[in-house]
């Protein structure tokens, strides 16, 4: 398994990322709660990343099981910060690795 390093990055322009382990395809989102909303289908072992907003503080990673569905499961993050997705279940009950939840 391959590993993304983001260090080195400053706040203002480092990725917002989210990166799908769960064994399944999803709809990924990435939304930096400013300007910019993406999103993509992404194969397990698939990512999505953006470049921050240079004001984005605090920033929104999400996983759908499909682009209609209405409810998904959603993490707040930092740019800069790598959210890898473990397993899905839908309605906010998915598990996340383990990461730094500490937010200025």
């Amino acid at each position: 398994m391959g590993v993304l390093v983001l260090a080195g990055f400053p706040a203002a322009s480092a990725p917002i990322c989210v990166f799908n382990q769960s064994g399944q395809a999803l709809v990924l989102v990435v939304d930096d709660l400013d300007t910019q909303r993406i999103s993509q289908v992404a194969d397990n072992g698939g990512q999505l990343c953006m470049k921050a907003e240079s004001s984005a503080q605090k920033a929104l990673v999400g996983v759908f099981a499909d682009v209609d569905a209405l409810e998904g499961c959603s993490r707040l993050t930092r740019p800069g910060q790598l959210e890898t997705l473990l397993e899905f279940t839908e309605f906010d009950n998915c598990r996340w690795q383990k990461t730094n939840r500490v937010f200025e």
